[in-house]
């Protein structure tokens, strides 16, 4: 499969995101492309659609996703962004996935 667009999620100071929910096609190759626009976040999936369940977003920073890993069921997941500077900031968006 050729690698598709990544779709930007901004992660502001307080855990806020510019996007509550992002639709991913598999069918289009899209990967979720997470950006810290402060201090870095944690990035945990309880079960991860991707190949990894865990990312680390460096301070002003980006990491990717990756692909949908093969045999991923098309749904919702849900995850959770933690600051590393405050652990008590969370924020808990969704990755959905789409044909």
């Amino acid at each position: 499969m050729r690698e598709g667009a990544r779709l930007p999620v901004h992660i502001h100071d307080e855990c806020d995101v510019d996007y509550e929910v992002v639709n991913v096609r598999v069918s289009a190759g899209e990967q979720v492309e997470w950006h810290s626009d402060g201090p870095a976040f944690t990035i945990e999936f309880d079960s991860s659609p991707f190949e990894q369940s865990y990312y680390e977003v460096p301070p002003g920073g980006c990491v990717s996703s990756g692909p949908v890993r093969d045999g991923a069921p098309y749904a919702s997941y849900h995850y959770t962004i933690r600051s590393k500077v405050d652990l008590a900031m969370s924020a808990e968006p969704d990755v959905n996935i789409k044909k």
